[in-house]
């Protein structure tokens, strides 16, 4: 029982290596194929980033913008001019499943505080904004929240007029009011949609961060944050994994973000692919591979360490096969014998082309014909023996005599039958099984 257990345990682990190999392998495979079903979309955002780029026209220290204000369509989530670190364009916090790149979700706070009091500014995208800001607190944190109507913009059917002024400078500190006090209740905005200004924002007083982002207002990243470059690379942030698409036409920066997953997600996915393809290659295994594994584990000795062994419980020696190929004879009977017998009993080699004094006597086998004998050995092992037990077929050349070897395993089933008798092996000699053989066979099982 020891041993068959011992063979289980050495073709299970075999089987267990497999698996786990055909599953990591499998699972590269499947991020690969993950990751080209991503590329699409990279592509997709960098046309979306380039159309952008060239939508642009820059001159001195001014760009035209209007192209690209009135393409709502599809924007890159960022178009930075580098020259003046000018955001042209950023996400807003407010879209739904906002995709935001932490480098550049800052803002120029120094900027932000010259609006303590209403005041036009005319940006470097030729626009005119009406700015207020003003200073909040939430759990903690200095803020500063700076909220904006468009004066003059592309987007604007008709200019507001220097008469509108005062009653605009109202909304804007009545709007900036109402966000302040929102953080400072909840800790949140509430919704953008709802309030009267045309773009607004909230940051982190001290290091420029941006808590919110609504509706596009002018901004500046802070000097020292460094601009994207160009290409294509991962991102996270947080739980989530990005591939960010960065494009650069001259002192224009578009950068783009496209998700691939939550990191519980992907290895949540990773886990169940894994597991199923280790699982599927088990399961192969066991059905379709299991002799392939159980021969894998005999361990045969050369030619000539069998021939100074000499015949044994796991060496056998036979001078060869019938030349008859659709008949079995009593040679190829007697072959037959020993392969049901070691996998009754124990892992053996048989030797065939070596008679029972332990002289090579050879077989006439060039190469073709070596396959056609291995080939014999199956056939008729497969017609006479039930099940077929693990076995395999070599051979080997010394002197210019060929020798064939099949090694065979001691199988997994609980017994081995030719031509309807069983056989076992006892020293060295193939006996049929007696009462306490079929009793072991049985508790092995």
């Amino acid at each position: 029982m020891l041993l068959v257990k011992s063979v289980r345990r050495r073709v299970d682990r075999k089987i267990l290596r497999f698996s786990l190999t055909i599953a990591a392998v499998g699972l590269v495979f499947v991020g690969a194929l993950y990751a080209v079903s991503l590329y699409p979309s990279v592509q997709r955002w960098q046309r979306i980033n380039q159309r952008a780029l060239t939508s642009i026209k820059c001159l001195d220290t001014e760009c035209d913008t209007a192209d690209l204000s009135l393409d709502w369509d599809e924007l890159p989530d960022y178009v930075v001019d580098g020259r003046n670190r000018y955001l042209i364009w950023f996400t807003s916090s407010s879209n739904e499943d906002p995709q935001h790149y932490s480098p550049l979700d800052f803002a120029d706070t120094s900027f932000i505080r010259e609006f303590r009091q209403p005041k036009s500014v005319r940006t470097p995208d030729k626009e005119v904004w009406r700015l207020f800001s003003r200073e909040a607190h939430s759990a903690g944190k200095n803020i500063e929240v700076l909220v904006g109507f468009a004066e003059k913009s592309p987007t604007n059917m008709l200019d507001a007029p220097q008469s509108a002024l005062p009653e605009i400078d109202v909304k804007l500190k009545k709007v900036a009011d109402k966000i302040a006090e929102g953080l400072g209740k909840e800790g949140q905005v509430g919704s953008p949609s709802k309030l009267p200004v045309d773009g607004f924002e909230v940051v982190d007083s001290d290091d420029g961060n941006v808590i919110y982002r609504g509706p596009w207002v002018p901004s500046f990243l802070p000097k020292g944050k460094l601009l994207p470059s160009g290409g294509t690379k991962l991102y996270l942030d947080g739980s989530e994994v990005y591939v960010v698409q960065a494009d650069v036409s001259g002192p224009i920066y578009a950068t783009s973000l496209i998700h691939v997953g939550s990191i519980p997600w992907l290895v949540a996915l990773a886990a169940c692919a894994f597991l199923a393809l280790a699982f599927a290659a088990r399961w192969g295994a066991r059905r379709f591979l299991r002799n392939y594994f159980a021969i894998s584990t005999v361990r045969v000795p050369d030619l000539k360490g069998a021939l100074q062994q000499g015949e044994g419980q796991f060496i056998e020696f036979k001078r060869g096969l019938s030349p008859d190929e659709p008949k079995v004879h009593s040679s190829d009977t007697e072959v037959l014998k020993s392969v049901t017998a070691f996998a009754n009993t124990n892992d053996g080699a048989i030797f065939i082309g070596v008679d029972d004094r332990g002289q090579i006597v050879g077989l006439q086998l060039d190469y073709k014909k070596r396959d056609v004998f291995a080939q014999r050995v199956r056939n008729i092992s497969r017609s006479h023996i039930r099940p077929i037990p693990p076995m395999q077929i070599t051979f080997e050349e010394i002197r210019g005599l060929v020798v064939a070897v099949i090694a065979v395993a001691r199988g997994m089933e609980t017994v081995y039958v030719l031509n309807g008798a069983v056989y076992v092996r006892d020293g060295a000699s193939d006996v049929i099984a007696q009462d306490g053989d079929y009793k072991r066979m049985l508790a092995e099982s």
